[in-house]
């Protein structure tokens, strides 16, 4: 039930989306309680045409972070102490060793609260604060998570790590975050490992 469920709204925002640009869709459901994968679209593309790659299972291809880490790196720092969620970012024009980064709608926002930050996704303050997390201690923590991907030393990736500068596939990303979950829930007990279909 929950395959075609899954299989209805991956064909339902397929073409939708292609006008966007999207050419193709996958989708991983994980029971954070048992940690099962629930349902599995490794790829859906809007056309079978060769050009959409209609045979090769995206969910497990890396593929560019985006902004998907900056929640990560957030709940790591208020987990170790080093962020409350009103505390002060800057948005201001940054420059670290030639990195200016830029937020997606080239604003700045002046010092903004922790939880706003993230809320809106800016990238200048998660570059911030992962400057002040550190860059090395990030990817270790990520690769505990389960980011097997994270292969190249974290200088190669630098502060772009936290805006899309790496990959990692969806499934082990959904897993991470189901994990999350469940820690949320049970605390810190070791979560089992996810059982794909």
């Amino acid at each position: 039930n929950y395959q075609r469920i899954a299989r209805q709204i991956t064909q339902s925002h397929s073409s939708r989306l292609a006008n966007e640009g999207v050419n193709n869709i996958a989708l991983v459901l994980i029971d954070h309680q048992s940690m099962e994968t629930l349902a599995y679209v490794g790829n859906q593309p809007f056309s079978r045409a060769r050009s959409f790659a209609p045979d090769v299972d995206i969910a497990q291809r890396p593929r560019s972070t985006g902004s998907i880490l900056k929640p990560l790196l957030y709940g790591l720092m208020l987990q170790d102490g080093e962020l409350a969620p009103t505390s002060l970012i800057p948005d201001i024009p940054t420059q670290i060793n030639g990195y200016s980064p830029r937020n997606y709608d080239r604003n700045f926002r002046g010092a903004v609260q922790a939880h706003y930050a993230l809320a809106h996704s800016l990238n200048i303050p998660s570059v911030r604060m992962l400057r002040d997390y550190g860059i090395s201690r990030f990817q270790q923590k990520l690769q505990a998570m389960g980011m097997s991907s994270l292969f190249r030393p974290a200088d190669d990736y630098g502060l772009t790590l936290i805006l899309g500068g790496a990959e990692a596939s969806l499934g082990e990303l959904t897993a991470i975050y189901a994990r999350l979950a469940a820690s949320a829930r049970d605390g810190d007990r070791a979560q089992p490992p996810v059982k794909f279909l």
